[in-house]
C-alpha cells in the first residue's frame, strides 16, 4: 500500500462493480472420478485402473537394475458439484500415502493433463501393486493414454510442463497441498471447460533420485482415504471473507459488504474493529490473491498490487467502526469483486493496517 498516491490516478468508474453479495461462500469436498499409474516401461503394458493404490516417486532400484518412475494420475469432475458459474476461490488437493521407501517428506508436483485417459479393469498385486498388472484395454501406461491404441505424445505423459502445484507428502498419513494460484486456476478452468478436464498428472520433483516411490490410497480403495478435492467458490449473491485482517488491539480490522448485489441498489462497505479516530480507503480488484503478500506476521495484502483501483474514504469512530455508501449500477452481473480496507494506525510498525479481504459476486 506504500503507493497509494498513485491509486489515485486509476479511473473511480471502475468501483461502479461493487456490490453486496446475500450469502457466505461454499466449500465443497469432490471425491476423485478416476486414478491409475503410469508404471515406467519400455512397452507400455503395466497399468493398475482398478487396483487399491496408486503410485508416485522413484523405485529403489538393485544392483542388477536402475529405478524406475511411478506416476500418478487424478480426475475430479468439478461440474459435477460445483455450479456453472462459480467463482473458485480456493482448491486443495489431498491424498492418503499408505507406505513408502522414503521417510523424509517428499515433493510432489501436479501438472495439468493436456488429454483424456482412462482407467481398465487391471489390478496388480505383486509388490502391493507396485510392480504393475498387465494392461486392459482402456488403461493409461506409462506410453499409452488409453491402450492398446491411443499414445501420449511422448512416453510418461501428456502434461503441462510447469506444475500447478508442489506439495510435501508425509511418510505415512495424508498430504494436503498448500492453497496456490495454479491450483485455483485449474480447477475454474475444468468448471467453465468440463469437456477438458483431464485432472492431474502427480510426479515427485525430482525424478533422478532412487527409493523415492510412495504407495497411496486410490479411489477403489474402499477401506482407505481415497484423493479428494476441496473447493470453495461463490455464486452471484453470495459474499465470502478471505483470510484475517491486521491485529488491532485484542481482534483484527474486519471488512464487510452490507447489501443486495442488484443493480440499482446502494449497499455499504463496512469496517469493523479498526483504529479508533482515524481516516481510511477501500482498494479494490477483479481478482483475489489467494495466498497474499505477508506485510507483518498476521498483516496480509490479497489484493493483485498492479490492478488496484481506490475507492471511498472511510473515518472510523470511537469504537473502530466506519462505513461508507455506494451505489450499485445497472448491467454488470457476473462481475466478481475483491475488497481490502486500509487505514492509518499510527501504533503499527507500517503506520497502517490492513482488513481482511471481502469478495462480493455480483447479480
Amino acid at each position: 500500500m506504500a503507493s497509494v498516491h498513485l491509486l489515485h490516478r486509476i479511473p473511480i468508474l471502475v468501483l461502479a462493480l461493487i456490490a453486496a453479495p446475500l450469502a457466505a461462500q461454499t466449500t465443497v469436498t469432490v471425491p476423485c472420478a478416476a486414478d491409475n499409474t503410469l508404471y515406467e516401461s519400455a512397452t507400455g503394458s503395466l497399468s493398475n485402473g482398478a487396483g487399491p493404490s496408486i503410485f508416485i516417486g522413484m523405485t529403489a532400484g538393485n544392483p542388477t537394475s536402475i529405478p524406475q518412475t511411478r506416476r500418478a494420475l487424478v480426475r475430479f469432475n468439478v461440474a459435477a458439484s460445483v455450479p456453472a458459474g462459480a467463482r473458485i476461490l480456493a482448491a486443495s488437493f489431498s491424498l492418503n500415502v499408505v507406505q513408502t521407501t522414503a521417510f523424509p517428506p517428499i515433493n510432489v508436483d501436479g501438472h495439468r493433463v493436456l488429454q483424456a485417459w482412462g482407467e481398465g479393469t487391471s489390478v496388480a498385486t505383486l509388490g502391493q501393486g507396485g510392480q504393475g498388472a498387465p494392461a486392459t484395454a482402456g488403461d493409461a501406461t506409462w506410453l499409452h493414454s488409453s491402450f492398446p491404441g491411443v499414445l501420449w505424445p511422448a512416453p510418461g505423459g501428456n502434461f503441462v510442463a510447469t506444475p500447478s502445484f508442489t506439495m510435501s507428502t508425509p511418510s505415512f498419513g495424508i498430504g494436503t497441498s498448500s492453497i496456490a494460484p495454479g491450483t485455483v486456476t485449474d480447477v475454474q478452468f475444468w468448471l467453465d471447460n468440463p469437456a477438458q478436464n483431464f485432472g492431474w498428472l502427480l510426479k515427485v520433483t525430482n525424478e533422478t533420485i532412487g527409493s523415492t516411490a510412495r504407495r497411496c490410497d486410490s479411489r477403489q480403495n474402499t477401506l482407505g482415504t481415497p484423493p479428494s478435492l476441496s473447493v470453495t467458490y461463490v455464486v452471484p449473491g453470495q459474499l465470502a471473507t478471505w483470510g484475517s485482517g491486521c491485529p488491532v488491539g485484542a481482534g483484527n480490522f474486519g471488512f464487510s459488504y452490507v447489501g443486495p448485489p442488484v443493480g440499482g441498489t446502494t449497499i455499504q462497505l463496512v469496517e469493523t474493529n479498526a483504529p479508533a479516530l482515524t481516516i481510511g480507503a477501500n482498494f479494490f480488484t477483479l481478482d483475489l490473491d489467494p495466498i497474499g503478500i505477508p506485510l507483518l506476521p498476521g498483516c496480509t495484502i490479497y489484493l493483485p498490487l498492479a490492478n488496484l483501483i481506490t475507492g471511498p474514504v472511510f473515518i472510523t469512530d470511537a469504537a473502530g467502526n466506519g462505513s461508507a455508501p455506494f451505489a450499485v449500477p445497472f448491467g454488470f452481473p457476473g462481475y466478481t469483486v475483491v475488497c481490502q480496507a486500509f487505514a492509518f494506525d499510527s501504533t503499527n510498525p507500517l503506520g497502517f493496517v490492513l482488513s481482511n479481504a471481502g469478495i462480493a459476486d455480483l447479480l
